[in-house]
């Protein structure tokens, strides 16, 4: 799907993606930008906490200690650059 960036830099999620996020008036999104791709993503109080509780867990791991957070794991996991 595709938006357009308007005036303030501020974006609308078609109703359709928020409808399968569940995402709601006053729901907190997480924005980054990794390998050339703006990433979007809905976070709950549950996520905030584990994100919280598990933060540098990777810092010893052989592969994931280089990367810069938890989206470029995932994504690498899921082989996508």
């Amino acid at each position: 799907m595709k938006t357009k960036v308007a005036r303030r830099h501020q974006i609308t999620i078609p109703e359709e993606i928020r409808k399968r996020a569940r995402i709601s008036v006053g729901d907190t999104l997480e924005i980054s930008y990794a390998h050339g791709k703006v990433l979007v993503e809905k976070i709950d109080e549950n996520w905030k906490k584990v994100m919280k509780d598990t933060r540098g867990a990777w810092r010893k791991h052989p592969v994931f200690k280089d990367m810069d957070n938890s989206v470029e794991i995932v994504n690498w996991m899921r082989g996508k650059e």
